[in-house]
Order: C-alpha cells, then sequence, then structure tokens
C-alpha cells in the first residue's frame, strides 16, 4: 500500500477530499437557507431561496472547475516528478520481508538511440554522443541495481501492467554485465505467454544471498512514456492476481447490476433515457477493459488499444450528451446540435501525435463534462434532478481525475484503488439513474395532473352532452344506437332515450332514403370523419325533414363507433333552396333571369348544334304607359300575365328569360329559323290580342321582337345578345309590334355596328385618359367682365391624333348608360385642373359642367362630387352645373334631390337648351335653377325672325320674374349681340365671342 501514499499522492488525495467537502458545504448552505427562508415571509422566502440556488450552482462549478485543475495539474507535474526520481538512489535492497517497490522510482534514467544496444547504455552518453536523439528516434532506459541482503534465495518477478507498448526490453545483468535472463515484448505481436485473465509483462527470476544484479529496461514508445515497472516477491504477486480477481469481479458485478436494471427497466417501461443509461453504462465498462489493458486478452489487438479508447470514448460522451437532452429537454436545439458536436472532436485524435492526441483526448471530455452540468443547472424544470445529475458528474471528475493520476503519475492499480474507482463510477451511474427517476415522478405527476384535469373536462363535456341543443348520438358500424342525448330524441320525436334506443335501435330508420346511409359509411370509411353533410332525415311519426350531419369513425376494442351530432336545418335549407332558385330565377314572372340566361346562352352558342341556336329579344310595347297611368303594381301584374302568355306559346324545350324591366329573352336550340320564324309570329299576334284590364281601364300591348341566328363559330354570345338587342331596337324604331331579323347589311345594322365601335372606342379612352378638356367663355352683357365666366366641353382623341366632337360619341354613351363615368372624368379632371392653378381659380367666377340624366339619378354620383369638393378644396359657389330641359324633366324627382342638394352647398344650376320642349314654363316652376339658357334655334335667325326675337324676349321676361339669368346659345356675330344686349339678357355664348380652346390653354376674353 505504500504505493498510493507517496507525497504527490497525498496531496491530490488531499485537494480531491478538499473539493467534495466544498461541494457538500454548498449544497448544505443551500439547504439551510431554504430552511431559513420557509419561516419568513413570502417575499422574502423566495428570494432566499433564490439567492441559495443560485450559490450553490455557482460553488458547485467551482468545485468541477477545481477538480479540473487539479487533475490538470498533473500533466504539469510530470516533469517535476521525473526530476525527482532521477535524484534518487539507483538501487533496490531486498531481504526476506521484501513485498514489492515501484522500480521508476530508484533507477536512473537514459534517452539513447533506438540502434543503441544495451552495453552502449551501460558505458553511458559517450557511446553515442555524436548522434542526434530526438523523441521520435529514441528509447528509455531504466537502470537499477538489485541487492540481495538477506540469508535466504528470493523469488521476484518484474511486472508491467501495461501492454500497449511500443517495444519493451527487459536486461537482468550480473556482477559481470553478462546476461541471466531477457525478454522482449512488442504490441500486437501475439504474445500467448501473457498470464491471464489479468494479463501483464513478467520476467521472473530468484536472488540467492548477498547477490547482486542490474535491471535494465528499455521503453519505446509513442505515445505515453510514464509507464509504472514494479518488482514483486513472487508470493506477495501471487495474492496480488487474486486480489485483482476479485477488483475485478466485482467490477463486472456492479456494472452487470446496473446494465441489467437500466436494460429492464427499459424494456419495462419504454423510456428512453433508460435505453441511454443502459448505453452509457456499457460504454463505460468498455472503457474501464480498454484502460485497465483488457486487450491483452487478445495478444494481437493489443496496439489497438489507443484507437479503441478513442472510439469508446467519444461513445461515452456521446451516451451522456443523450441522457443530458433527455433530463433537460428545455435545452434549445442549437445547444443540442453544440453537445453532440463536441464529442466528436475525439475523433481529431487519430490524425495527430499521441502524446498530444491524450491531451486533446481529456481536454474534450473534460469541457464535455462541464457543459453537461452547465446545462443541468441553466434548464433544470426541478432542482432534485439537477441536483443528482451534478453530484453523478462530480462522481464522474473524481473518477476522471484519478484516471489522470494513472496515466502521467507512477500509479499502481492496486485491490483499493479499483475498489475507489468502482464505487465513483457505480456512485455517478446511480445518480443519474436516480435523476432519471427524479424526472419521471416528476413528469408522471405532471401527467397525473393533466388527467385529474381530463376527467374534469369529459365531466364538463358529459354536461354538455346531457344539456346540448344540438343531437348527439353514439353508433356501432352496423347502425345500433348505443346512446342518444335528450335533444336527439326531441328531434327524432321519441318520448326518452330508452324509448329511441329500443324503437328506433337502427340508425338506418332516420333516413329518408335507405341509400343515404351506405354513402355516408362510404365516405366516412375513406376520410374518416363527415362535416355538415345535409341530408333527409325522417322522424319517429314518418314526417321528413333536414338535417346536418357531422360524424366521426373511431376504433375502440369492440370495433368502429359512429360519434355524430345533428342539427335541424330545414328551415335554412328551405332558405337556401329559395336563394339558390332566386338566383336563378325572377321573383316575379318565375322564368329564368338575365345572369341565369346568359349563362345558359353562352353553353349553348359554345357547343355547336345543328339546326344552330336561335335567339328572339322581346321589348313589349306601351306598357309604360300602363305602369306611369295605373301604377307599379299595374305593371307588376302585366309582366307576369305577359310572361304566362309567351310560355304557353313557346315551342318545346325553348327558354325563357325575363331580361329586364319589359324585355325577354329566348333560346331555341332545336329549331331551323323558320320554326322559330314563326313561332315568333305567335308570340307577337298573341300579345297583340291580349288586353290587360286595370280599373275599369282596357289597355293593348304589342311587342317588339329581335331575332338573331348564332350560325358564326367567331362570335361571341356577348356579341350575339348585343345583335339581338339591335335587331329589337330596329323594329321598334321601324314601327313597333313587329320582328325584325338581324342582318349585318343593313344600313341600320351598320349604324348599331358604329355605335359599339363607338363604345370600345368610348372605353378605351377613359382607360388610356384620351379625353380632353376644352372650354368656351361667355361674355357678361348686362355688366362689366370682371371674372372667368366659362363652360366646360368634351373632345375625344383618336389613337391616331385626330380630335372627335362630343356630337359623335355622346349620344353613344347615354344610349349604353356610358355617360356617368364620362362626367366623373370631366368633374376629377376640371376640379383637378382648378386646383393645380389658384391663380385662375381665384379669379373664376363660374364654371359650367353638363350633367347626363343617368349621372342625376346614380347615387353613388352625387356622393362622387361631395368627395371630389373636398379632394381638390374647390369652392362650391364656383362650378353651376348645366342640365339639359328634356333630360331634367325625364327624371324629375331625381333631378330635384340632386339640385337641391349642392343648392344647398352654394352651387349654381343652369337649364340648358330652354324652350325645346313642350312644357317648359310649367317645368320652370318647379326646377330651382339660377340661369337659364335659351336654345339656340331660337337665337341663329332672331335677326331674320321676329317670331324667334318674341320667343327670347318672352322666355327673357320669364326668368327675369323668377329671379333667373338668361343665357343665350349659339351667338354667331356682333349684331346678335347687340340686339341680345338691348333685350336684356345677361350673357352671350357662342362662336361669335369666342370659339371653343383647351383648357390647359386658357385664354381671358
Amino acid at each position: 500500500m505504500s504505493l498510493l501514499f507517496s507525497p504527490s499522492m497525498l496531496t491530490r488525495s488531499f485537494a480531491l477530499v478538499w473539493l467534495a467537502m466544498a461541494l457538500l458545504l454548498s449544497l448544505a448552505s443551500a439547504g439551510f437557507r431554504r430552511i431559513n427562508g420557509i419561516a419568513k415571509s413570502d417575499r422574502i422566502r423566495m428570494s432566499t431561496l433564490k439567492q441559495s440556488q443560485n450559490h450553490s450552482a455557482l460553488s458547485f462549478v467551482l468545485a468541477l472547475t477545481g477538480l479540473l485543475l487539479v487533475s490538470f495539474s498533473a500533466i504539469a507535474k510530470n516533469d517535476e516528478a521525473n526530476n525527482a526520481t532521477n535524484s534518487t538512489t539507483n538501487n533496490i535492497r531486498i531481504d526476506e520481508s521484501f513485498q514489492h517497490i515501484l522500480v521508476n522510482h530508484h533507477s536512473s534514467i537514459t534517452y539513447a538511440p533506438d540502434s543503441a544496444t544495451y552495453f552502449d547504455v551501460l558505458e553511458g552518453a559517450s557511446a553515442f554522443s555524436g548522434q542526434q536523439i530526438t523523441s521520435t528516434n529514441s528509447r528509455q532506459w531504466l537502470s537499477t541495481d538489485i541487492q540481495h541482503s538477506g540469508f535466504s534465495s528470493v523469488s521476484l518477478v518484474v511486472n508491467v501492467d501495461r501492454l500497449n507498448i511500443d517495444d519493451l526490453q527487459l536486461y537482468l545483468l550480473n556482477n559481470n554485465e553478462r546476461i541471466i535472463k531477457t525478454y522482449r515484448y512488442q504490441a500486437g505481436k501475439g504474445d500467448l505467454s501473457l498470464p491471464q485473465p489479468v494479463p501483464s509483462i513478467r520476467l521472473s527470476f530468484t536472488l540467492q544471498p548477498y547477490q547482486n544484479v542490474r535491471l535494465l529496461i528499455g521503453i519505446k514508445d509513442a505515445g505515453l512514456s510514464n509507464i509504472p515497472v514494479t518488482l514483486w516477491e513472487r508470493d506477495a504477486l501471487e495474492q496480488y492476481d487474486t486480489n485483482m480477481l476479485v477488483a475485478l469481479g466485482a467490477v463486472l458485478g456492479v456494472f452487470a447490476l446496473i446494465i441489467t436494471y437500466f436494460l429492464l427497466s427499459y424494456f419495462n417501461q419504454r423510456i428512453a433515457i433508460r435505453f441511454w443509461l443502459t448505453m452509457s453504462s456499457l460504454a463505460m465498462l468498455t472503457l474501464f477493459f480498454i484502460f485497465q489493458s483488457g486487450l491483452g486478452v487478445w495478444p494481437s489487438l493489443t496496439n489497438t488499444t489507443e484507437a479503441a479508447f478513442i472510439i469508446a470514448s467519444t461513445l461515452l460522451v456521446l451516451c451522456f450528451a443523450k441522457v443530458t437532452h433527455h433530463l433537460f429537454p428545455r435545452v434549445p436545439a442549437f445547444l443540442k446540435a453544440l453537445n453532440f458536436a463536441i464529442p466528436f472532436v475525439c475523433l481529431y485524435c487519430f490524425f495527430i501525435e499521441p502524446t498530444v492526441a491524450i491531451v486533446v483526448l481529456l481536454s474534450t471530455i473534460a469541457v464535455m463534462g462541464v457543459s453537461q452540468v452547465t446545462l443541468a443547472l441553466t434548464f433544470k424544470e426541478n432542482r432534485q434532478t439537477s441536483r443528482l445529475f451534478s453530484i453523478g458528474w462530480l462522481s464522474f471528475f473524481v473518477l476522471f481525475a484519478i484516471s489522470i493520476q494513472g496515466l502521467y503519475h507512477f500509479m499502481v492499480y492496486t485491490f483499493s484503488v479499483y475498489l475507489v474507482m468502482l464505487f465513483f463510477a457505480a456512485f455517478g451511474l446511480l445518480c443519474l439513474g436516480m435523476a432519471a427517476a427524479t424526472k419521471e415522478r416528476f413528469y408522471n405527476k405532471k401527467q397525473l395532473v393533466k388527467k385529474e384535469e381530463i376527467i374534469t373536462n369529459l365531466n364538463h363535456f358529459y354536461h354538455l352532452f346531457r344539456n346540448s341543443a344540438e343531437g348527439h348520438y353514439t353508433s356501432t358500424w352496423d347502425g345500433n344506437l348505443v346512446s342518444v342525448n335528450p335533444a336527439m330524441y326531441k328531434l327524432f320525436g321519441y318520448t326518452d332515450e330508452d324509448d329511441m334506443l329500443e324503437t328506433g335501435a337502427k340508425t338506418s330508420v332516420f333516413y329518408a332514403n335507405a341509400d343515404d346511409r351506405q354513402l355516408l359509411l362510404g365516405e366516412l370509411s375513406q376520410t374518416g370523419h363527415l362535416t355538415g353533410k345535409e341530408i333527409r332525415a325522417k322522424r319517429k311519426n314518418g314526417e321528413e325533414f333536414w338535417i346536418s350531419l357531422s360524424c366521426r369513425l373511431q376504433e375502440n376494442g369492440d370495433g368502429p363507433y359512429i360519434f355524430g351530432s345533428i342539427i335541424d336545418i330545414t328551415e335554412k335549407k328551405q332558405s337556401d333552396l329559395n336563394l339558390r332558385y332566386l338566383a336563378t330565377h325572377d321573383s316575379l314572372t318565375g322564368t329564368y333571369n338575365r345572369r341565369q340566361f346568359e349563362s345558359e346562352f353562352k353553353s349553348k352558342v359554345a357547343s355547336v348544334s345543328r339546326p344552330p341556336v336561335c335567339l328572339l329579344y322581346l321589348d313589349l310595347d306601351r306598357f309604360k304607359v300602363v305602369n306611369d297611368t295605373c301604377g307599379h303594381k299595374a305593371g307588376d301584374v302585366l309582366i307576369k300575365d305577359i310572361a304566362r302568355l309567351i310560355e304557353n306559346t313557346l315551342l318545346k324545350n325553348a327558354l325563357l328569360a325575363r331580361l329586364g324591366g319589359d324585355e325577354f329573352g329566348i333560346i331555341y336550340s332545336d329549331y331551323d329559323e323558320k320554326r322559330v320564324f314563326e313561332n315568333a309570329e305567335k308570340i307577337l299576334n298573341a300579345v297583340q290580342d291580349y288586353r290587360f284590364m286595370w280599373n275599369n281601364r282596357i289597355f293593348n300591348l304589342g311587342v317588339s321582337i329581335g331575332m338573331v341566328v348564332c350560325d358564326e363559330n367567331t362570335t361571341s354570345a356577348g356579341q350575339y345578345l348585343s345583335m339581338a338587342d339591335a335587331a329589337c331596337y330596329f323594329a321598334k324604331d321601324q314601327g313597333r309590334n313587329q320582328i325584325h331579323r338581324y342582318n349585318s347589311n343593313e344600313e341600320s345594322t351598320q349604324r348599331y355596328q358604329r355605335e359599339l365601335d363607338w363604345v370600345s372606342t368610348i372605353n378605351n379612352a377613359l382607360e388610356e385618359n384620351r379625353f380632353e378638356l376644352y372650354y368656351q367663355p361667355l361674355r357678361p352683357l348686362s355688366q362689366a367682365n370682371e371674372g372667368y365666366y366659362y363652360e366646360v366641353l368634351l373632345r375625344l382623341r383618336e389613337s391616331d391624333g385626330n380630335i372627335v366632337e362630343p356630337a359623335n360619341f355622346l349620344p353613344t354613351a347615354e344610349r349604353f348608360e356610358m355617360n356617368v363615368n364620362v362626367d366623373k372624368w370631366v368633374v376629377t379632371n376640371t376640379f383637378k385642373w382648378l386646383s393645380e392653378n389658384p391663380e385662375h381659380l381665384s379669379n373664376l367666377k363660374r364654371c359650367s359642367i353638363n350633367l347626363n340624366c343617368h349621372s342625376l339619378a346614380d347615387r353613388d354620383f352625387t356622393l362622387f362630387i361631395l368627395n371630389a369638393f373636398e379632394t381638390f378644396g374647390i369652392a362650391y359657389n364656383k362650378i353651376c352645373f348645366e342640365v339639359i330641359e328634356s333630360v331634367a324633366i325625364i327624371k324629375m324627382d331625381d333631378t330635384l334631390a340632386f339640385m337641391q342638394t349642392f343648392k344647398n352647398l352654394g352651387c349654381t344650376f343652369s337649364l340648358d337648351d330652354f324652350g325645346s320642349g313642350f312644357s317648359s314654363y310649367n317645368y320652370l316652376k318647379s326646377l330651382p335653377v339660377d340661369q337659364v339658357k335659351i336654345d339656340g334655334m331660337f337665337i341663329k335667325d332672331m335677326l331674320n325672325d321676329s317670331v324667334d326675337t318674341a320667343m327670347v324676349a318672352s322666355i327673357k321676361d320669364v326668368a327675369k320674374a323668377m329671379g333667373m339669368q338668361t343665357v343665350a346659345e349659339f351667338v354667331e356675330n356682333e349684331a346678335t349681340m347687340t340686339q341680345l344686349g338691348n333685350m336684356g339678357i345677361d350673357f352671350a355664348q357662342g362662336y361669335g365671342v369666342a370659339v371653343p380652346a383647351p383648357l390647359v390653354d386658357f385664354i381671358p376674353l
């Protein structure tokens, strides 16, 4: 035992004890603080606990760090030990009481070239003074004299435990330096003479009384050079072998128990951490086996010890990393990846020098250990798991320190050393196992709490199941009802649950159509669940109703079960059917509406058919007379009667639709042009013969019909509808109550086609901003010209640059109801130009803008104008809206509403083309206008026509009487202007004043 208590060993043992005490003190301090904290208030207690945790963790890390430093200080102490060895005596004295001694401490050390023989070594350094000695080409020689001072012979054995030595030479020399005995060992050469089961290198010899011999040992190894060589008395060595066998059995037994426990618990519980603890124990046992020259059992493998040690170390730290990750799942993913990457640094040892490789390997293991403890302290879920885990690692570090002592100091692994190492290894693994068990208890406790919550929720859901307004049920796959809630049996008309489970034992009786259940089961088997399946169901009394069924399929021990919920959607379904019907049909007549008609027509035109599709476009004549005379109610009754009349007259499979107020469309897809025309005549005659009676009044009607044969593949459905509309328009234009076949070669058709071209041109101009603003000034005749008075006009610039007058495109825009967008463009760009020219705006007295009747009737247009005033900051009193007299009286209510809105804000209104209507003076009293523009037909010839002069004077007098200003249009010369001024007209406008010009080039009069 003297080998265990050398000065260096005592110093390091003291350091280990000190560090262990530091750990115990830190843990005790944490516990003491926790106990003290319990007696205080909650806030002080929590603060104390937190501080104790921090101090405990800090003390723990410091203890581990100190232990590592002490362990690695062994490397630095190596040279010091070598120097101390050289200062010891170079002889060993033995007698009958001799047991064993460490030869290294009683030998002189010489470094000689590989080629040097033992004679050269005996001669000393002078024998190879001319040769350069390096670490790669040299051999270490130990030389010691053994002197026997006893009275009887002693049997001795030179013992070397490490078998991974590249080359070992043992010489036993007499006083004359002649060889008594020699032995040479080389790792991997397969020396089968090594003793088993604990192999070691041995040289036996016997010393007679007073015999002196010299022991010469040559060591060549690329790795560690501090290889302990011991000299044993033979009987003592046999006792040592016996003790080592016992120690080996203890190691194998303890590890076998630990591995078996972890493995069986893994198979029993299937918890991953148990598996990784098993693998960690196996890796540690393998590392222990390799470290203690276990590969000597197979002598040919002894030279692979270093590689096996590196691989085993890598696997061990990887397994420990997995244990850490399972114990502390809160560790972030990037730290887990880093934790896995650190062990692979060990593999770098294959590519560097063995002496450096050992340092790198040990450093990696140390860093890995510190990182595991750091992760445990940082990402702990409960303190007990973290503490047990950390204590386990402290035990591993003690084991690690002892191993370093064995590597860098001449420590002999005696029975006591084995037991100490076994204790710390087993204690560390058990601590990790206890940490795993603690975590599992913690996890199980959480799961128990969750299960309690689940039970509580299940009770809650059961109450919901019982009290739910929806019907809930459970059935087998075959349709046997298992359970229902009150809402379910009430929904199907049963008195209670038992009544439903007994009377309606099979769910098939609940389906109005038995095939619905088979379809439902087919879908359910594919998807596993259904949501909102709409099905016709049947109550107990046979009444049918609509339900929305949602269900899912779930496998139980007795087979598949269906869990479903049912909602009564009869009212919703009926509403949906009504909405679906209204989406495709006209609510008044029951025929198809325009959207469905266009969809059907488009599909029929797209499919080539023989005979070709024919289309009729019908527009009732004199319907407005009935509507205006008798009211809308009478008009609705008339439309319904006409729809039934047309339906009774139609050919079979013809499709009728109401396209607008008094417009109908008919599609024929099974008849030729002649049959369709004959049917159109039949409809025409039926409507003509029909008499409508309302409030003792009788009305006769007519119908204008446009007919189109859809026989061209290049023409779209929309174009055919336009052609039919055009043909209907021509029928009305030609006298009404007749049929007009569309012919592209007719003048009327060509005129209509030109209008369609203008539609396209107007749309393009709006999109490409190719409209331009012009202006025409008004000259004051009764006052000085103190500001700008003008009317904004519109021009269209074609793609080739030509300017188009409004008379060419505005009628088309009005006919196709495009003038609202045109008016919006004019207002927006006029206001924008005014806002960008503030000086012009300040001098502006009145800017007149023409509006169309469609714009006045558009509610959105009113909001658009209001927004434009606010956006561009234009004063209301500077804008005058001009309304044509004939347009204003058509939609009188809409016109009045629009005028009143903006007149209240400060805008003025002008009635354009006044005098052209048959009742101008009557409507003048009804419209809140500020200015009357006398129609130009009275102005142009007034100098030569006294009637025109009288009309102008009359209009002026009426306007003055009503407080309105007057404007004369089409003033073409100075004479006319002078005459108008003498008559008291306020303003003149026309070519005689100024020709229209671009607004951007505005020039004051």
